[in-house]
């Protein structure tokens, strides 16, 4: 228990800066959200969170993704933090929902648009304003 303290020690807590984030891990369980957060806070690997508020401390980094990997065997869900952004593609433009008293209605006037629009003749000069 002793080494434990001595690591959580060395890593500086305070200071922003010095801790990085790896990971989040998320599981939905009984108790209720469970988010883990894996991090490196200056040369100590430590993991943090639970339905219960819970840390853990690694000494090398293949610790730390051997506890990932068990997390995510049972369920948990990975996002990686990296430091650079990375696209998988274009991304999609939202979809404007419409509320269900106003679909019947939007469908009215489009119908109406279509078909009772006024159209010019063909061959006729139209003047803009």
């Amino acid at each position: 228990m002793a080494s434990i303290d001595a690591s959580i020690s060395l890593c500086s807590f305070d200071t922003k800066y010095l801790m990085r984030k790896l990971a989040t891990l998320t599981k939905m369980t009984a108790k209720g959200l469970s988010t883990w957060t894996f991090a490196q806070c200056d040369s100590v690997y430590v993991a943090f969170g639970g339905t219960t508020n819970r840390c853990r401390v690694f000494t090398s980094h293949a610790q730390l993704q051997d506890c990932m990997l068990n997390y995510a065997s049972y369920g948990y869900k990975v996002e990686r933090h990296t430091t650079k952004r990375r696209w998988d593609g274009a991304t999609p433009k939202p979809i404007k929902r419409v509320p269900p008293s106003m679909q019947q209605e939007l469908a009215l006037l489009e119908t109406m648009t279509q078909e009772t629009a006024p159209r010019p003749a063909e061959d006729t000069l139209v003047a803009l304003y």
